[in-house]
């Protein structure tokens, strides 16, 4: 096996201690099993994430996302509550001598919902749960945030956190932890999502409205996930209401929404549809002459069913679709699109073992066309994903929580292919051989409550990657960089035919030190890798960007990650607090050699150099959760740098030594709060400081054929103006009662409320005999936004 990687002295370490906790047995206790259903007392829809919680003994869990808990207790008299952010409080109390069901009906809380802004995560759960790094958003508050163009927007919510970071407004993706786009998992419902941007970055293709829960793992990714190196974020759809068909729409300066849900057979089956569509053409025929001419247009789409053959199994069906239009001035037109669903059926085996299984296909596409007279042509490039998996979840007791299962994905890559179009037209096809592979992986997981202050989450993925033929193989000449000239041969691989493989073990473990009631000491060590690779000659992510497989040639990127945090509550949990340090160690991963061509290369191995990176920083977090005013302010350091390893001086970038990451920002900022004030009322603010990204100024001048050229010798050693925004948007929830079943929301906002001139880059042109500089801000200017929601 090719490139199999050796496991560290710690992952040694960490395979000794998965033994000892799986090998152990859980103690004989005189104790009885708590379980049942925790649903919306009107649509009967389960509640997740609500916590169910033992006063007595200090003691509670959180449903999963079919409103189930369960929970062990010693034989006694015991008052437990049930609850969520988005219902009110319900308690009872009795004794317990032996297994019981308790079911919890709960009143939705219309004015409630106001009192948290980002959160998602029950009673101390920030200290006593064993995960760290993990983000949990309230869908519920979304439309409070003040965002561009008033469009509540999920990404937008997660940059307001620590840790989480983009290169610029507009721009698409994101960065967690000073990983790259590429390097964060982003599934719906199951379904990978290789483009999250709708507007060339302005809008993420995810409806909130379709929403049920969101969770941004930055550090310790969960076993049964893989694939990319920095981040999981995992996004799960509603499931339809059970009772009666719901609808809302909502319009807003630039986009408008649906939403319907409802059933299709009581009990039965249950459906969910929305839809959104965008109509910015308005705004851009305000722009400069210059740009006046644009056009561009999005629309995306969910579908989801539910059947429920009883109250142990039912089958769940996503579907998912969107497309994008830009058309830039007179002579380019940038189309791209995701076609993708999922179906997975869900089956409570017995009252301890939970079943698992899912169907995922995931389609995206990319076009350009050029318009310009005698010039016509298209570029497409896709990339298809088809996968199954499966897992168990085996509870033998409250103490132990046990996880196995496995996946297979296949990968279809249409790399480049470009045609001319129209008769007239002088460009030539071009077509790039299509790529294809497999990945298959199993994972072992145990999260093992040792003590009351001790808990400990261990876990084993192996994985496994294909590179698969048809394709052409090259080999290059040794003691030279790779290049065309350098080629020594090359053959075709046959059909299926094992071109490179690779794989290794990727442990994960994570440990939670209980000091106190409200204080707590986490740990973790994360190691993962990634098979994809996202091609980009732009700082930000865009629709010409494509993906690569490892091959013979690119190997699969690697990282080690570990952190270290410390989390305190105050008041009875009304604040949160922690303090959170990674470190983050990437011995593999690719770099671009200066003068690189990227789309429509045949040879990209010739023009991709290989690479280490690393990341480090500290995150400071405190966050207020009840009350009339709410909010959080966050801080981080944190510095990501990137080294070309290559013995070709030629090749080496900044002679060889590290150098800032494009994604490298040490300071970072964000404040948010929202007051209530009174009848449905309520304002709200952001603002948030980062430091310039590092960029790439010239550093002197060449003469050329008589010109004088720009020479950019030193790659991230200059860096853009520091960024900084403030925000402002007031609210209405028009309800006058809790349980008012047709109401309206609107919000009001100001997007760069001082109207700050933000620099996105910074060029360089020659004029004359000198070199005049420009500054490039995507939104220089205050935008005021009305949004409008409506619900039946």
């Amino acid at each position: 096996m090719k490139n199999l990687y050796n496991l560290k002295p710690l992952s040694h370490l960490f395979v000794i201690i998965c033994l000892l906790i799986f090998g152990s047995q859980s103690q004989s206790l005189a104790r009885a099993k708590v379980e049942g259903f925790v649903t919306d007392s009107k649509t009967k829809k389960p509640i997740v994430g609500a916590s169910v919680y033992v006063r007595d003994i200090k003691k509670g869990v959180t449903t999963d996302d079919k409103g189930y808990y369960m929970i062990y207790v010693p034989f006694g008299d015991y008052t437990i509550a049930a609850s969520s952010v988005t219902h009110r409080l319900k308690v009872r109390t009795l004794n317990i001598n032996d297994d019981v069901r308790i079911d919890f009906d709960l009143d939705e809380s219309a004015h409630d919902l106001d009192e948290v802004i980002i959160t998602g995560k029950t009673m101390e759960s920030n200290v006593k749960d064993v995960d760290m790094g993990v983000v949990k958003l309230n869908i519920q508050n979304l439309r409070k945030i003040p965002v561009v163009f008033g469009e509540a927007d999920i990404l937008k919510a997660l940059m307001l956190q620590s840790g989480v970071s983009t290169v610029g407004e507009g721009a698409g993706g994101f960065n967690v932890r000073g990983g790259r786009v590429d390097q964060n998992l982003v599934l719906v419902d199951e379904i990978p999502i290789f483009n999250t941007s709708h507007l060339l970055g302005f809008f993420t293709n995810i409806n909130p409205d379709v929403v049920q829960d969101v969770t941004l793992y930055k550090g310790g990714i969960p076993a049964s996930y893989g694939g990319r190196l920095s981040s999981l974020l995992n996004v799960n759809t509603k499931n339809g209401n059970n009772e009666k068909v719901n609808f809302q729409w909502g319009i807003g300066p630039v986009s408008a929404r649906v939403l319907a849900e409802g059933p299709i057979i009581k009990d039965k089956l249950t459906f969910l549809v929305g839809a959104r569509g965008a109509y910015p053409n308005w705004i851009i025929k305000n722009f400069p002459d210059k740009y006046a001419s644009s056009r561009a247009s999005f629309y995306d789409a969910n579908l989801k069913l539910q059947y429920k053959f009883n109250q142990n199994n039912r089958l769940s069906v996503s579907l998912y679709r969107s497309f994008d239009n830009f058309k830039f001035d007179e002579d380019t037109l940038y189309s791209w699109h995701s076609t993708a669903a999922s179906a997975t059926f869900s089956s409570a085996i017995s009252k301890k073992l939970f079943l698992n299984i899912s169907g995922v296909y995931s389609f995206y596409e990319f076009g350009l066309e050029g318009l310009q007279q005698t010039l016509e042509y298209k570029i497409s490039n896709s990339i298809l994903q088809k996968e199954a998996k499966m897992g168990l979840i085996y509870n033998p007791n409250d103490r132990h929580k046990i996880e196995i299962g496995g996946n297979y994905i296949n990968y279809g890559l249409n790399p480049a292919f470009q045609r001319p179009i129209g008769d007239n037209s002088s460009v030539n096809t071009i077509q790039l051989e299509k790529e294809q592979a497999n990945e298959m992986a199993a994972y072992i997981s145990e999260e093992f409550i040792v003590s009351p202050k001790i808990t400990v989450s261990a876990g084993l993925r192996y994985s496994m990657f294909e590179y698969l033929g048809s394709h052409t193989v090259r080999s290059f000449e040794e003691g030279v960089p790779k290049s065309v000239q350098s080629i020594s041969s090359q053959r075709m691989a046959a059909e299926g035919e094992k071109i490179a493989t690779y794989g290794g073990l990727e442990p994960r473990l994570a440990l939670k030190i209980g000091v106190g009631e409200l204080n707590s000491v986490k740990l973790s060590y994360n190691r993962t890798r990634q098979y994809l690779h996202l091609i980009s000659n732009t700082t930000a992510i865009s629709p010409v960007d494509f993906w690569k497989l490892s091959d013979n040639h690119i190997t699969p990127q690697l990282a080690d990650q570990v952190a270290m945090g410390v989390f305190r509550n105050f008041e009875d949990n009304t604040y949160e607090t922690s303090v959170e340090g990674y470190y983050k160690d990437i011995p593999q991963m690719i770099e671009y050699k200066n003068g690189a061509t990227l789309l429509l290369n045949p040879n990209i191995e010739t023009d991709l150099l290989s690479a280490k990176g690393k990341s480090y920083g500290v995150e400071f977090n405190v966050k207020k959760n009840k009350g009339k005013f709410t909010g959080m302010a966050s801080y981080t350091y944190s510095r990501t740098f990137v080294q070309v390893v290559t013995p070709f001086p030629i090749e080496l970038v900044n002679g060889g030594n590290w150098y800032p990451s494009v994604y490298d920002r040490p300071h970072v900022t964000n404040l948010s709060g929202s007051l209530q004030i009174g009848k449905g009322w309520t304002v709200s603010g952001n603002f948030t400081y980062q430091t310039g990204r590092p960029t790439t100024y010239p550093d002197g001048q060449f003469s050329f054929n008589n010109t004088l050229v720009n020479n950019f010798s030193k790659r991230n050693e200059d860096r853009l103006p520091s960024y900084n925004r403030l925000d402002f948007s007031i609210s209405k929830d028009t309800r006058k009662v809790k349980t008012q079943k047709r109401y309206s929301t609107w919000n009001f906002s100001l997007y760069n409320f001082y109207a700050r001139r933000n620099p996105y880059s910074i060029y360089f042109t020659r004029q004359n005999l000198g070199t005049t500089s420009y500054r490039l801000s995507v939104l220089g200017t205050i935008i005021p936004s009305l949004t409008l929601n409506f619900y039946y």
